[in-house]
């Protein structure tokens, strides 16, 4: 009994030492010349970038990562408009929110919409279905028309509409070839917007996003969140990111000057471009 206990411990400190070593390896192996040349890419400030009097559009504005994305863009009006477009008018309170303009579409029916996605010069897209919402492993159509269509239309409707930049949320592992239905679906809506030649198109491939909801209850998401705080406190940008710092993350990236049209960033890069809360 003695040995199999001391057996059992010998394993657990094994795989644990193995976990830490992994997770080290993604908090401090990867690229940081890289990671650096992300966080000090930022050209202009915001008073510089405000001058240039550009416009922007964001689509998926109620979601979690829309809301944070409308409070930096309304917190530090760096755009000279700001146009929401989505499926039904939002009542916003506060004369910080009055230089909105919304525009209500119809997402099955895009086309008749284009109107909206014109003469804007920076769109970002944070459309996604939630498993708790379309239940991902039983209903992968629902997924595909959400994750996929909505969001493939929305960026050829603002490419042709002339928008130079589009800031694209998308998710870590995203890959045209992966088995998980999830990440292909990411993948493959990566590879069909790069095809379509934006003057810029930024790609961010968060981990799990770190949000406190206010208004619904997910046990699962709960779990998994309660499990990662101890990573996200020893290794914060290996496997986790906070919704405040992908926010002002993919904001940030209207601000940079890069020398490539396509720029994907993975989570530690979307730490060092949004900065620490």
């Amino acid at each position: 009994m003695v040995s199999l206990t001391r057996g059992c411990t010998g394993v657990l400190g094994f795989v644990v030492v193995i976990v830490g070593v992994f997770l080290a390896w993604l908090e401090f192996g990867t690229s940081q010349e890289e990671h650096w040349r992300m966080a000090t890419a930022a050209a202009q400030t915001d008073e510089e970038f405000r001058a240039t009097n550009q416009s922007a559009f964001l689509v998926g504005a109620t979601g979690e990562t829309g809301k944070h994305i409308l409070e930096e863009l309304t917190n530090r009006k760096i755009f000279q408009t700001v146009t929401l477009i989505g499926r039904r008018e939002v009542q916003y309170e506060g004369e910080k929110y009055q230089s909105i303009l919304q525009k209500v579409v119809d997402f099955d029916n895009l086309d008749d919409h284009a109107e909206a996605f014109k003469d804007h010069d920076v769109g970002f897209i944070c459309l996604g279905a939630r498993a708790g919402n379309t239940g991902v492993t039983s209903n992968l159509p629902a997924l595909r028309k959400v994750d996929h269509d909505y969001v493939v239309k929305s960026a050829e409707l603002a490419k042709s509409g002339g928008c130079r930049h589009l800031v694209l949320l998308s998710a870590m592992r995203a890959s045209k070839d992966a088995s998980n239905p999830y990440s292909k679906i990411k993948g493959e809506v990566e590879e069909e917007v790069k095809a379509m030649g934006f003057d810029r198109l930024s790609i961010f491939q968060p981990a799990v996003i770190m949000v406190k909801r206010t208004d619904e209850t997910r046990v699962g998401e709960w779990f998994l969140k309660k499990a990662l705080a101890p990573v996200a406190f020893f290794f914060p940008t290996a496997l986790t990111v906070p919704i405040a710092t992908l926010a002002r993350a993919m904001v940030n990236s209207a601000l940079t000057t890069k020398e490539n049209s396509v720029d994907v960033l993975n989570n530690k890069a979307i730490h060092n471009l949004g900065g620490k809360d």
